[in-house]
């Protein structure tokens, strides 16, 4: 029996995604747990696979599209299988929500009509009641709306340009109204002559704005992380807390496990990782989070790392990393790395973070302040390593310093105990035997 295959959500926070590339076409045969298309999700781009085994019978949603979580975007079953029905339920299922008040105006309507014709009745004769009635279906405001099929995209983008989508024709499934419609339509509107009719002056472009720059189009990603980013920030009352790092030791340590490893490729950061996750399990508010009514404390210390790439930045948790060595740490990390950078992180390599490290050091960036990761309460956002003037045994000497800064949500953290973690941490990067300890 043919059936109706839905967007999953791949993510924990992921509410939609754009189908980035189909790994099946109309005809191909599947079989549950096969990958059937590449989507774009609020974190990374992952494989979804088939929910069961069957044939293509029709692809919903064009690649390039994006789509909310639960739409059908795939029609499966057995050859010669009738999917009329199901191809116009797919395409009237995104309007069900908005047209759900509708229904419910359309129930009152008539009680209320009724109500108002008896009080009619009563103050006017027959006849002109008549007249009233057989005037009704002329008048504009009483006649039932028609019923436009487009996508949930598609009216957004619509409203935002103010275009009309009756004057739109839709190329989806039962003329459904699409992204590419939409963006057809606003094109040729664009593409107008001079004397077709011309937006009011108060609408005419500025000069400003016709001189604007280059438009770059957001990814799902991208607006993802911006909108994550923006919430941290106007709802965790963040604080800082700085310390400076003498790090002549750990350079030592660092240089003693490459000669020993030199294929592990170790550097601070996986020294970090290391102090970061033995500290996180001696102080025990740095592993909680907030969560409403409560805190929960995790019981072990997944570090999330903060890696670039070109829709910005990801950050894979490296699990149970206090029960890790150095060189381990190093080659799972290269490995999350590389995921990210090839768009193949999963869902699970993305959450459970307990505290973030944001490490800029490479980039010779002196100090600064990082944005928290929620649901985690801290993220470190550390500096380069910088040759600089110290006080040693009352000399001043040249030592090598790193500025550590520890953005806390208050919520979770108070000062005085993120300032012993910290001093903590300082401790043992300063002395690297005691990551050990």
């Amino acid at each position: 029996m043919a059936s109706q295959v839905t967007l999953l959500q791949l993510s924990p926070t992921m509410s939609e995604g754009t189908i980035v590339k189909w790994l099946v076409k109309e005809g191909d045969e599947v079989s549950s747990g096969m990958p059937i298309a590449e989507v774009e999700t609020d974190k990374a781009v992952m494989e979804q696979e088939a929910f069961e085994d069957g044939k293509v019978l029709k692809i919903l949603v064009p690649e390039g599209e994006r789509v909310e979580v639960g739409n059908t975007i795939m029609i499966s079953g057995e050859e010669g299988e009738d999917i009329s029905s199901l191809v116009d339920q797919a395409a009237s299922k995104p309007e069900s929500k908005d047209e759900k008040p509708k229904k419910d105006e359309k129930k009152k309507e008539p009680a209320k009509d009724a109500k108002e014709s008896v009080k009619e009745e009563k103050k006017a004769p027959a006849a002109e009641t008549s007249k009233v009635k057989a005037e009704e279906p002329r008048d504009e405001e009483e006649r039932e709306p028609v019923r436009i099929l487009a996508s949930p995209l598609a009216k957004k983008m619509a409203k935002e340009a103010d275009l009309d989508l009756s004057r739109v024709k839709g190329t989806g499934p039962n003329n459904r109204i699409t992204k590419r419609d939409v963006e057809a339509a606003l094109s040729e509107e664009q593409k107008a002559p001079a004397g077709a009719a011309a937006p009011a002056a108060s609408q005419a472009p500025s000069p400003e704005a016709a001189e604007s720059g280059e438009e770059i189009k957001l990814t799902g990603m991208r607006q993802t992380i911006a909108r994550r980013l923006t919430e941290s920030k106007q709802q965790i009352p963040h604080f800082q807390l700085t310390v400076e790092v003498r790090g002549e030791k750990l350079l030592e340590a660092v240089e003693h496990v490459r000669a020993q490893y030199p294929d592990a490729k170790v550097t601070v950061s996986h020294f970090l990782i290391k102090a970061m996750a033995a500290n996180l399990m001696r102080h025990k508010e740095l592993r909680s989070q907030w969560a409403g009514d409560k805190l929960v404390v995790h019981p072990s210390a997944h570090v999330s790392v903060a890696v670039a790439i070109d829709e910005g930045l990801v950050t894979p948790v490296i699990r149970n990393a206090q029960g890790k060595g150095v060189v381990a740490l190093a080659a799972e990390l290269r490995e999350l790395a590389g995921k990210a950078r090839d768009r193949k992180l999963t869902a699970e390599d993305m959450s459970g973070g307990t505290q973030t490290l944001s490490n800029l050091g490479m980039f010779g960036i002196h100090e600064f302040n990082a944005i928290i990761n929620p649901p985690e309460a801290t993220i470190l956002a550390v500096g380069a390593m910088e040759d600089r003037p110290v006080v040693e045994n009352g000399q001043l000497v040249a030592g090598k310093v790193m500025k550590i800064t520890m953005s806390c949500d208050h919520r979770v953290v108070d000062g005085a105990v993120g300032a012993r973690y910290l001093s903590d941490l300082r401790k043992a990067l300063e002395d690297p035997l005691l990551i050990l300890v």
